[in-house]
Formats: structure tokens, sequence, C-alpha cells
């Protein structure tokens, strides 16, 4: 089981004025995102839900919560509950300016809590700026 925050703070610049969209149209542009990830890595991603939440009043943009695929592979591995990818809405959106920053830092955020889920660790991440 893994349990991993993404803990990184690349991405939009801090700012004093903070983007934010409604919870309806920060979960399109997740879904767009989402979307434009390529098939390949679309078609591995199984048993896994997608969540949006408010999130902490930290630095923590996203958390990926389950068995990392590589770890699947193996017999005991059935009748499990999803695994879980969660944003943080508001976490995300602070320091974004503009619907293209809050884009762009969604897309990471997503792409780097999957990496997780692909067994990726935060060195790997890092070294993919991600």
């Amino acid at each position: 089981m893994s349990n991993s925050a993404g803990l990184f703070e690349q991405g939009c610049m801090e700012y004093n004025k903070e983007m934010e969209v409604t919870r309806q149209e920060f979960e399109r542009i997740v879904a767009e995102v989402w979307e434009s990830v390529p098939s390949a890595i679309r078609k591995k991603l199984e048993n896994v839900e997608f969540f949006v939440e408010d999130g902490p009043v930290s630095n923590v943009l996203g958390f990926y919560h389950g068995v990392p695929f590589p770890h699947r592979k193996n017999p005991g591995y059935s009748l499990v509950m999803p695994d879980k990818i969660v944003l943080f809405k508001s976490s995300i959106e602070r320091g974004c300016r503009t619907d293209r920053e809050l884009r762009e830092r969604i897309s990471t955020v997503l792409l780097h809590e999957i990496g997780h889920y692909l067994g990726l660790d935060e060195e790997q991440l890092r070294s993919l700026r991600l």
C-alpha cells in the first residue's frame, strides 16, 4: 500500500492575486487534462478513482493512495477497493493567476500522482519535472 502526497512547489509563482474557479469548472479542466494524457498511460490505470477536494491549508497539491501498478500483478490482488488520486483544488489554485497557469498546474499534479500509481518515487518524478 502506498501513500504519497505531491509535495512539490513548482508551477505557479506566488502572486498577490490567486486564481479561483468553481468546483464544476475545476472538474471540467481535470477531465480535459485527463483526456490529453496519452492513451498508453490511460490504459494502464485500472481500479482507480479521481477526486477533487478543497484540500488542506498546506502545500500538498495532490495525493495518491493505493497499490501501485507494479505491485498488482500477484494472485493476492483481487476484490480490493479502488485506489484514489485526489487533487486539492484550493492548493492548486493558490498562486495561479491565469487559466493557462491553472491548467498547467492541474496537468502537472495529475501526472505526478499518476506517476506514483505507476510506481515512481519522488526522485524519479523530479527527474521528469513532475
